[in-house]
């Protein structure tokens, strides 16, 4: 049987296409609906400065929306609200990758492009816009800021003279315009333009600051301040005015001012704005008064339970009062809640330096350097760390590194000035030099390193006009005057010469280095009586000062000795020595007139004799252990100064003769090392020492550290053969064979059999064979 087929009357196919249309405008309008409720809430959050909501609800918008390029470019602006800078930036992107024609949505890529420093970028952006809108005012304004940042000052005035002829009345633009002139150092136009924008809007504070700047840099103070009085009268946050004027009586000098309008700005700021707060301890700080600093800004804190920039504020203020132990308790609870947070491992970096914990500072640096790789202060501080790790060439690096990326740091440019004048490469120093002269003209370690250079230049008029004017700037600096008087001896004006050492002294008391050069003189006058006296007179005066009654005593054994009253002359160094164990010279001497008499056995016995009286007795020790070095006994010299270091294991002069004997023999080098930065540590002004150091890193190959330690050897004693045959070596091996060739000759002129002669003559040979090839 056929069954029949169905058939759905048409009435119901009807009703059913009804239902589903319906249905599919239900869904629609409850869709729609969503979208502008979303949207509402997050206009209304975004205007109530609720950020975090607003984010969520546009988020909610795009969800339902996701190409709706309005929504992309308001939550940008929500972002940049927040100051979550990268998240705009990602946002704006969005928008014009939809739609290319949303202005706002470009102009906004462009200022953060700018704000960035990205120039090129910056510029397509203003220039798409103007292709389309040539007279739109926030694109001439970005061009105006891109030709700023390219240093183009006249393009970036035309440009804003554009954008204010199209709009008079548009207040960003006059007062850029402003700002322009400035830059220009055109103040009258500048002061026309602020003016101007005053009449616009009365309530513009950065006009009246302006205005008040423009003043000042003419000395006209009362017209400055008047100008920030009137700023106060037309604007409703008066706290905020009252701090800038504050501000202004604080660098006037007008302690009393300032605190009066810092604590009334406190008074008047609303409970939650602490800004007036951190300015009244900023402004303790700048006054010295710690405790009144610290209370302040723990009352912020108090306000702003956590708040990051509060503590490190309070714990920056620790830091510069010296109170490390407080600082870092307040940086390691900032770590605790952010271990990458870059300002309290910076300032950590700061207080493992104060300990000397060079390896620590490091890793904190590096911490700081990976997030901020254009952060100079922290390759400043890099190069601090590896400079107390001798490991110059990387220090040079880091500190070059620091400059390269702010020019003005001219704590670096010094330290790099010092290196360069201690390897002689003088246009390098130069150029440091010149860098900081040009931004602080009277520094006056750099006028100091300017005289230190023209030395080196062989120009003495140049040295001494360089260290005049540092004694202009500083009449008290015993230092000046001791170079004045260094300069005027070695180009043979005695007079001059004392006549500085003598004012030296009257400084210094203490300048033992200023006496030494002055006895030398006078003995060379053959004024012995004299110079005796002058000894006499600064023993008085010494007191308790053993090294510098020792180095008395040594002097006054050297004009003995010059006399020829060998006997006196002995019991002078031997004096000297019982003052003070560490001083090497009387040592060398006592040996030396030992083996001029040859009585080896007999100076050999009386300090066994009163070792057995004083086990203790260093100087002994030492003495026997110089003797056998005479002798050319080196097993006994080693075994004597390394009995010395048993009873004391940072006594210098033992450390630097047993770190000499050992790179003598060629062992042991890492030893060597070891005891020769003992010497240097306990005696790091003696130039024997700094000899023995200079020749223990040539014998490693640190040729850079070698040159430092030898000039600062050869300085001291410019007529040693030694060192000078050593630091020739040195700057032979560091490829400046001009330089080298001209110590090793002076050394074989000095002394033509000294130990290291033949070695000398060969290096001559290799020197003069590569010129002639």
């Amino acid at each position: 049987m056929k069954m029949k087929e169905s058939i759905i009357p048409i009435q119901c196919l009807r009703v059913v296409s009804i239902l589903i249309l319906a249905l599919m405008i239900t869904a629609c309008g409850s869709s729609e609906d969503k979208l502008e409720k979303h949207l509402a809430r997050a206009k209304e959050y975004a205007a109530g400065g609720e950020y975090k909501k607003a984010v969520i609800e546009y988020k909610n918008v795009i969800q339902l929306e996701p190409k709706n390029d309005t929504a992309h470019y308001e939550l940008g602006e929500v972002y940049l609200k927040s100051n979550e800078v990268r998240e705009a930036f990602q946002s704006f992107s969005r928008a014009v990758s939809i739609n290319p024609a949303n202005i706002p949505a470009q102009l906004k890529m462009g200022q953060l492009l700018l704000l960035g420093r990205q120039t090129k970028e910056a510029k397509e952006k203003a220039e798409l816009v103007l292709e389309e809108m040539a007279d739109n005012i926030e694109a001439l304004s970005l061009m105006a800021g891109i030709y700023i940042q390219e240093k183009d000052l006249d393009s970036a005035l035309s440009t804003l003279v554009k954008a204010s002829e199209l709009k008079p009345d548009h207040l960003n633009t006059q007062v850029s315009l402003g700002r322009v002139y400035l830059m220009k150092n055109d103040l009258d136009s500048a002061e026309k333009m602020f003016q101007r924008v005053i009449k616009l809007d009365p309530k513009d504070q950065t006009s009246y600051i302006e205005l008040s700047r423009i003043y000042g840099s003419r000395g006209e103070w009362e017209k400055a301040e008047k100008e920030l009085l009137s700023m106060l009268e037309g604007i409703e946050s008066k706290y905020q005015g009252i701090n800038v004027l504050a501000s202004f009586y604080e660098s006037r000098n007008r302690p009393d001012d300032a605190e009066k309008q810092y604590l009334k700005a406190v008074e008047l700021a609303p409970a939650q704005d602490i800004a007036p707060l951190m300015n009244l301890g900023a402004f303790y700080a700048h006054q010295k008064s710690y405790e009144k600093a610290l209370d302040a800004m723990q009352k912020a804190s108090a306000i702003k339970k956590d708040d990051i920039n509060v503590l490190m504020n309070i714990a920056a203020l620790h830091f510069d009062y010296s109170k490390p132990d407080a600082a870092e308790a307040v940086v390691d609870s900032i770590l605790a809640k952010d271990k990458g947070h870059i300002g309290a491992n910076f300032l950590k970096a700061r207080l493992y330096l104060t300990k000397k914990d060079y390896n620590n500072a490091l890793e904190r640096l590096e911490l700081v350097l990976r997030d901020q790789p254009e952060n100079s202060s922290a390759h400043y501080l890099k190069g601090l760390c590896l400079i107390s790790k001798d490991e110059l060439e990387l220090a040079k690096g880091s500190l070059l590194k620091s400059v390269e990326l702010n020019p003005r740091l001219v704590e670096a440019r010094l330290i790099l000035a010092d290196f360069y004048l201690r390897s002689r490469d003088k246009e390098l120093a130069r150029k440091q030099i010149d860098s900081v002269l040009e931004i602080l003209p009277d520094n006056i370690q750099a006028l100091t390193l300017l005289g230190n250079l023209r030395i080196l230049d062989g120009d003495a008029n140049g040295a001494e006009a360089a260290y005049i004017k540092v004694k202009e700037l500083r009449p008290d600096d015993a230092g000046t005057y001791m170079r004045l008087g260094v300069l005027y001896n070695r180009t043979k004006r005695a007079e001059d010469a004392k006549g500085m050492l003598q004012k030296t002294l009257e400084i210094d008391p203490n300048r033992v280095d200023a006496l030494g050069i002055l006895v030398s003189i006078l003995a060379n006058e053959k004024k012995y009586n004299e110079a005796i006296e002058l000894c006499n007179t600064y023993s008085a005066k010494a007191g308790d000062k053993t090294q510098l009654l020792a180095i008395i005593e040594y002097l006054r054994g050297n004009l003995f000795l010059e006399q020829e009253k060998t006997d006196d002359a002995r019991g002078y160094f031997e004096k000297a020595i019982d003052t003070d164990p560490n001083l090497l010279p009387p040592y060398e001497i006592l040996a030396k007139l030992a083996l001029k008499d040859k009585n080896f056995k007999d100076a050999i016995t009386r300090y066994e004799e009163i070792i057995a009286k004083r086990p203790d007795y260093l100087a002994g020790y030492l003495a026997i252990g110089t003797i056998y070095d005479q002798q050319g006994d080196n097993k006994r010299a080693e075994e004597f100064y390394r009995k010395a270091l048993a009873i004391k294991k940072d006594f210098g002069a033992a450390a630097n003769n047993l770190a000499w004997k050992l790179a003598e023999k060629g062992e042991n080098i890492d030893e060597a090392l070891e005891y020769a930065r003992i010497a240097k540590e306990q005696m790091p002004d003696n130039p024997s020492v700094m000899d023995t150091l200079g020749w223990i890193y040539y014998l490693k190959g640190s040729y850079l550290n070698a040159i430092s330690e030898l000039q600062d050897s050869v300085e001291r004693v410019p007529d040693n053969p030694l060192i000078n045959y050593h630091l020739g070596m040195a700057l032979l091996k560091n490829n400046k064979p001009a330089e080298a060739g001209s110590y090793l000759k002076k050394a074989l002129m000095l002394d033509p059999g000294f130990k290291g002669a033949e070695e000398a003559k060969k290096a001559l040979k290799e020197i003069e064979a590569g010129v002639n090839q």
